[in-house]
């Protein structure tokens, strides 16, 4: 006697840190999605098509989520995106103007080492200057909204700073701190604000 007949089979995709909206903090998880198979002596053996969208499963409570629950970001990724954006905006000035000024790059690489990145150094700064420029910019615009306000004034303000060193700021300069502060939320007066004040200690 044969018994035939199908069923569905996950199968997990990726694996990873998640912050889980059940357990409240960060988890491991699957990725995963379904498919239905017919099955051979309860066994499956020939799959067939995709049984419903991709999920989220929680290793811990079980939950599972829409796979967008993974643009939240986890606490460690929190703890290192204040570095990270301010890396991206200093990037993204110094390259509007004197990339090579001596001063300005080593003022840049002190600030993000005391943001919290003690290894970073020249490579690193070159690498960062090397990105394509709208890629940053959708980057930064993800993570900008999980920072307070006064986070992000303070990423652009050390930003304006670093593009005073070798001097006023160039029109290419101004135009691109308001791109930067755009990215990162803020206001036209927010930047204004800002811009003005790492002007008057600067001197310039």
């Amino acid at each position: 006697m044969i018994i035939f007949g199908w069923r569905v089979v996950f199968f997990t995709l990726t694996r990873g840190i998640f912050h889980c909206p059940g357990c409240g903090g960060d988890r491991e998880y699957r990725r995963r999605q379904g498919r239905n198979f017919f099955t051979l002596f309860f066994i499956p053996v020939i799959p067939l098509t995709k049984a419903g969208g991709e999920f989220v499963e929680c290793d811990t409570c079980h939950g599972r989520w829409n796979p967008a629950v993974l643009d939240v970001p986890t606490t460690a990724q929190l703890a290192q995106m204040p570095a990270m954006l301010l890396r991206m905006a200093i990037a993204q000035v110094l390259r509007s103007g004197d990339y090579t000024n001596a001063a300005a790059r080593s003022r840049a690489v002190a600030v993000v080492r005391q943001a919290g990145e003690p290894g970073y150094d020249e490579s690193a700064l070159n690498a960062d200057l090397g990105r394509p420029f709208d890629e940053v910019r959708v980057e930064m615009g993800r993570a900008a909204s999980a920072l307070a306000p006064e986070a992000r004034e303070s990423i652009l303000r050390a930003a304006a700073e670093i593009a005073l060193v070798d001097g006023p700021l160039t029109v290419s300069e101004e135009e691109t701190l308001s791109a930067v502060g755009a990215d990162l939320e803020l206001t036209r007066v927010q930047v204004t604000g800002v811009v003005s004040m790492a002007r008057q200690e600067s001197g310039h």
